[in-house]
Order: C-alpha cells, then structure tokens, then sequence
C-alpha cells in the first residue's frame, strides 16, 4: 500500500507538469489561467478514477 501523502505528491507534480506541457502544446496563446484550470481537471480527474475503481471493492 502506497502512503496517500506520497500518492498525492505523485499526482500533483505529474499534473502540474502536464497541464503546463499540454497547454502550451495545443494551446500555446492560452495564459497561465488555463494551465492552473487544466491542472485542477487532471487532479480531479484523477482522485475521482479512483474512487470510482475503489466504491465497489467493500
């Protein structure tokens, strides 16, 4: 078992790193804002995959 702390380091570099890559490869005008938007969507997204692959393992 992963310690969450570390689980969450994990997500929020990857995601912070591909919300910045992501943005100014698809869309290079887009400012800082969207980056941070796309960052908080990847977070997101990701912390709610695993809930939905862990709700029915009770």
């Amino acid at each position: 078992m992963v310690n969450p702390a570390t689980k969450a380091i994990v997500r929020i570099v990857t995601g912070g790193i591909l919300a910045v890559v992501l943005s100014r490869l698809f869309f290079p005008e887009s400012g800082p804002g969207f980056a941070a938007g796309l960052f908080v969507a990847l977070v997101g997204a990701a912390y709610g995959l695993e809930w939905i692959h862990n709700r029915n393992k009770d």
